[in-house]
């Protein structure tokens, strides 16, 4: 026998060996999946004497009875954590002693719970998280049953109610603005797209401003920039709203919705605070200088440049 082959075949071994034992672990220890097909319309997280609701509302996810967005990333982990519970180990059974050595006494644990149309598809009850971080012993479904689940899931479900809040306030589709409005002082002035289905779009300056010609390429980018609020953060709903509005805009949608946005200042130079309104939204929120100056735009900033009509 040659020493190639004898090379080959001592490497074949090795990988059956290799292919044994994977197949022995996994047999005694393979990954269980708790399954449901159907998705949430309500998640309920409860600690102690406080809970947290998310709730789906016209197709929006909304966090507490206060009408505030919740963030979607945020919602979309807790959706597919409730949907599919990766099992990897029992580790036993409720009791005083493990219930201390898991974190799962009441004072300690996190209760999860998924509903759909006011039936429970899921629970999770959460302990402790693993040395490593990765997992998270856990009760799911009501059972007794003390199980190591993939995921740290204390991470996934422990955002205060405040954190769990998103800070976009609204978001419309670039080719649905029929037109946008921006008010500062006595000067109004907006764009208005004139393009028929299916053509570019077309923006002609509208209000009481002189007539200029507009840049088609920085119309555009302008309102792909206003197609979006982000805030900085909510504010108290009691914040005093100061005398100075800085300026109001208007956004118009093909499908017929209007937001409004208005904007307010205090302050001087590099003090200022810029405080805001709007339509979408029942609170107030600051923003930060950048975030405002994009509702504050000046016509003559999406004008032609005078080299380029040469």
């Amino acid at each position: 026998m040659t020493k190639r082959k004898i090379t080959l075949l001592a490497v074949a071994a090795a990988l059956l060996v290799i292919c044994i034992i994977q197949g022995i672990t996994g047999a005694i220890n393979p990954v269980k999946t708790i399954k449901t097909d159907l998705t949430p319309d309500e998640i309920t997280i409860t600690s102690g004497n406080d809970t947290i609701t998310l709730s789906i509302k016209n197709n929006s996810w909304y966090v507490g009875t206060d009408g505030y967005l919740a963030t979607k990333s945020d919602v979309e982990a807790m959706i597919k954590a409730v949907q599919q519970i990766k099992v990897l180990d029992k580790v036993g059974k409720v009791g005083s002693a493990t219930d201390d050595r898991y974190e799962l006494s009441d004072e300690k644990t996190k209760t999860v719970r998924a509903s759909k149309a006011g039936k429970e598809i899921a629970s999770i009850r959460i302990g402790k998280a693993s040395s490593t971080g990765s997992q998270t012993y856990a009760l799911v479904n009501g059972k007794n049953d003390i199980l190591l689940l993939s995921g740290n899931l204390s991470s996934t479900f422990g955002k205060t109610e405040k954190d769990l809040r998103s800070k976009t306030v609204y978001t419309v589709e670039e080719n649905n603005v029929k037109s946008a409005t921006v008010t500062m002082g006595t000067k109004t002035w907006g764009l208005e797209n004139t393009a028929k289905a299916g053509e570019k779009n077309n923006w002609i300056l509208t209000g009481n401003v002189p007539t200029i010609e507009i840049d088609q390429n920085l119309a555009q980018s302008w309102i792909q920039n206003v197609c979006f609020l982000n805030i900085n953060s909510w504010i108290s709903d009691s914040t005093e709203l100061p005398p100075n509005k800085l300026t109001s805009f208007r956004l118009d949608t093909k499908s017929g919705e209007t937001i409004l946005v208005d904007i307010y200042e205090k302050g001087t130079d590099d003090n200022k605070q810029y405080i805001g309104t709007t339509s979408a939204s029942l609170h107030k929120f600051d923003l930060t200088k950048y975030l405002t100056e994009k509702f504050a735009k000046d016509v003559e900033e999406l004008k032609v440049k005078a080299e380029e009509k040469k």
